[in-house]
């Protein structure tokens, strides 16, 4: 008898401990991957008006302006008038960071993509042509710290969110 009671402590205590850990996750705040399908990213699109939400890259050219929207594309602004630029078009490129002009074409990245514009009438950009793979996949994101683990499987990164973070993650 004293050893049926002695095994069955045994066994509620580790029955118990078990389902504390399983209840308690770690909870951390850090960056989650916001996943996009590969078909969504080679949408270039040229849109007349789009409000510039986080300003990255600035780039002069010619009498126009050019802004990098992170992770959104490039806005084009007449700058005839420096005291008083005005938006003339947007480029829709997404995952757009970074970005070169050189005789009037836009080299912009594109996820691991490159692609060309044409701005040679910066009021209507045509799109050119894409390079495909130029630059490596982003397994990380670009800041140090805790993140969820990229999973291919649910498409490509288009961003990195902030948020609280259950169960695994990596760090940079």
């Amino acid at each position: 008898m004293k050893k049926t009671v002695v095994t069955l402590l045994c066994f509620f205590t580790v029955v118990s401990f078990n389902s504390c850990k399983k209840d308690k996750q770690e909870k951390v705040i850090g960056l989650k991957p916001i996943y996009t399908s590969v078909e969504s990213i080679e949408r270039i699109e040229i849109k007349t008006d789009e409000k510039l939400e986080v300003p990255g890259k600035i780039y002069v050219y010619k009498n126009y302006l050019l802004v990098n929207d992170q992770g959104k594309g490039i806005h084009i602004y007449n700058n005839s008038n420096p005291s008083s630029p005005k938006h003339i078009s947007f480029i829709s490129i997404p995952g757009n960071n970074d970005f070169s002009v050189r005789n009037n074409t836009i080299y912009a990245d594109n996820i691991t993509d490159m692609v060309m514009i044409d701005i040679n009438q910066p009021s209507k950009p045509v799109y050119k042509n894409r390079i495909k793979s130029v630059f490596p996949t982003q397994i990380f994101p670009d800041q140090a710290g805790k993140f969820e683990c990229v999973d291919a499987s649910k498409g490509v990164v288009l961003k990195w969110e902030k948020a609280v973070l259950t169960g695994q993650t990596c760090s940079k």
